[in-house]
């Protein structure tokens, strides 16, 4: 669905949802309401009727206890109004980070439950904005506006009232200039609010923009590109800068006809006291009264008018919000499945097959195989050859189209998925880092692991030099995403990561691709002969990673061609895995038929 369309079903509903979302702050809401309304009365409904007593009753009369009492009253009221502000300021500002914090975690939690298809789809750019920007733009107007608009709706109907206890005509001009301006307003505003989410699609647009400029900063200097990056960054934010600026004269539009309000109804309303005067039907101080309450209201008038315009902007961040949430999640990150005991790492495919969403091509077409527990088996081909797709399928990060995945035995729609995915460990050639400690990354996997378990992780992963060499030990940070790591170094700490879980099931997909190849055949045959009762895949299209392999699984075009040990698999002079092994050989390696291995 997109944005233009909800915006049309939703447009004339902006109101209603930002109420929807105080629905459950209501004692606060009504607090504050009550509040704002006994600030009112002190703040502008008594000075102002004290006009009409001064200039009827005080002033004729001479009085001077009742001018002394009425100076007081004013000091009085403009000290209770200040409390009343202070006490506004607080409800108002907790209900809005409230409402914003629920929000931002409604938003944030069901990213995570989304389909895995969703995020090939979809920016981390845009994702970050609809998350983060777009609840403060909820926030901004609750915590600015939102006291506002509300005392402006008091005032004008409190107003309307003593209006109507003045004369009823006066209250009656009021009303239908109010009525008429809301509905030019709102015509207005219709302009204000489209302007508005153009603008903020570019937003996203530059926010996604620069978010891949920076993080990509080593690779424009190197490939000499910078201006160019610079360059197109710029052009993104003149195209920003240029709705924003089709907005802001959208909003000088409703500005113009807001600002016209007040002249009309003072005009009026004095013109109108001006005869009732002369027809004695009205008091020279009845008269300040009402033009003093009619500029009053026409401020507060005005006030709600532009307070309107910006319920009508929140309404784009909304509808992204809406659309967001409008897609549905995945039933595997939803649904409750069997959970079990430490898993055997028996995985067993039986015909799967599969192609991803919208997608006609098949990456998959009747693979089966079977891995017994403790096997250590090597998925092997050429690249797009659909072997990582088996890890995705095995994650339930996507559903095969036919066929059955099963674990232990079961089939893995059956296992609960956060117990499944408790019983894997996997080392990706992408490695993923956070900006934190040595310590704080290793202990992603195992989050209650000693000190020693970490320094016996990364001694299994060839990184004991490196931790030996560092002045802060497991305290030393690694930097955004692992940059102060070399690549080698941060896929060793992502291997002693998944070694420090100690899941039956340890998957290594390319995860030796940036070693160089003593060291990766150092650390594939601590792996492997490992004294652990674990199931062990490794995806790779290096061969030599593979060599120690109980079984290897050779795919092509997403079909299994060939099975068996590796001297069996190179019997087989016309076969894809003897090719592979050809290729390789050619870039670098020399292989021998007894499975042994050396380098030029």
């Amino acid at each position: 669905m997109s944005i233009n369309t909800v915006s049309q079903q939703k447009k004339n509903r902006d109101g209603r949802r930002v109420l929807a979302f105080l629905r459950p702050y209501k004692k606060w809401v009504l607090a504050d309401s009550v509040v704002i309304a006994v600030s009112q009365i002190f703040a502008a409904l008594i000075p102002t009727l004290a006009l009409s007593w001064l200039v009827d009753t005080i002033i004729p009369n001479e009085s001077s206890p009742w001018l002394w009492g009425l100076m007081w009253l004013l000091v009085f009221s403009a000290i209770f109004d200040l409390v009343m502000m202070v006490i506004d300021e607080y409800f108002c500002h907790y209900t809005a980070k409230s409402v914003t914090n629920w929000q931002k975690l409604r938003l944030f939690s069901h990213l995570h439950i989304l389909p895995f298809a969703f995020y090939h789809n979809n920016s981390s750019g845009e994702l970050l904005a609809r998350v983060s920007d777009d609840p403060d733009t909820l926030h901004n107007f609750l915590a600015w506006e939102g006291s506002t608009f509300m005392a402006s709706v008091q005032g004008v109907i409190l107003y309307s009232l003593v209006l109507l206890w003045i004369h009823p005509y006066l209250m009656i001009t009021s009303v239908i200039l109010g009525v008429i301006f809301y509905w030019a307003s709102n015509y207005v505003g219709a302009r204000t609010r489209s302007a508005s989410a153009k603008a903020r699609e570019e937003a996203s647009r530059y926010l996604e923009r620069l978010r891949e400029s920076v993080t990509g900063i080593h690779l424009s200097r190197i490939m000499g590109v910078s201006d160019n990056e610079v360059e197109s960054v710029i052009a993104i934010r003149e195209s920003f800068v240029k709705h924003s600026i089709r907005e802001l004269k959208a909003r000088m539009q409703s500005v113009v006809v807001i600002a016209s309000y007040n002249g009309f109804a003072l005009g009026l309303v004095y013109w109108i006291s001006t005869l009732l005067i002369w027809n004695d039907d009205l008091t020279s101080g009845q008269m300040l009264t009402a033009g003093g309450l009619v500029t009053i209201a026409a401020n507060e008038m005005q006030k709600l008018l532009r307070n309107w315009l910006s319920v009508r902007r929140t309404g784009p961040a909304l509808d992204r919000s809406d659309i967001l949430l409008a897609h549905q999640p995945a039933e595997a990150e939803i649904k409750k499945g069997i959970r079990g005991e430490r898993a055997s790492g028996h995985i067993r495919l039986k015909e799967v097959t599969f192609a991803y969403p919208e997608k006609e091509e098949t990456v998959l077409s009747g693979v089966s195989f079977e891995i017994h527990p403790g096997e250590k088996v090597a998925l092997v081909g050429p690249s797009g050859s659909g072997k990582s797709t088996i890890i995705d399928l095995l994650f339930k990060l996507f559903d095969p189209l036919t066929g059955l995945i099963e674990v232990d035995g079961r089939d893995i729609a059956e296992w609960d998925t956060a117990w499944l995915r408790s019983q894997m460990a996997i080392v990706t050639q992408d490695v993923q880092l956070r900006s934190g400690s040595l310590a704080d990354n290793l202990r992603i996997g195992k989050p209650d692991a000693t000190d020693e378990e970490l320094r016996k992780a990364l001694f299994d992963s060839g990184l004991d030099d490196l931790l030996e060499g560092l002045p802060e030990g497991l305290k030393t940070k690694v930097g955004e995403r692992g940059s102060l790591l070399s690549g080698g170094q941060k896929q060793r700490l992502s291997l002693a990561r998944a070694l420090l879980k100690d899941a039956p099931i340890l998957i290594l997909d390319e995860a030796s691709s940036a070693l160089d190849p003593i060291t990766e055949t150092k650390i594939n045959e601590a792996v492997l002969k490992t004294d652990k009762n674990q199931t062990i895949l490794i995806i790779s299209h290096r061969l030599s990673t593979v060599l120690s392999a109980d079984k290897i699984i050779v795919i092509e075009n997403g079909i299994i061609v060939e099975e068996g040990e590796h001297g069996e698999l190179l019997k087989n002079n016309k076969g894809v895995y003897t090719r592979l092994f050809g290729r390789e050989a050619e870039i670098g390696e020399v292989f021998h038929r007894d499975g042994s291995h050396g380098y030029k």
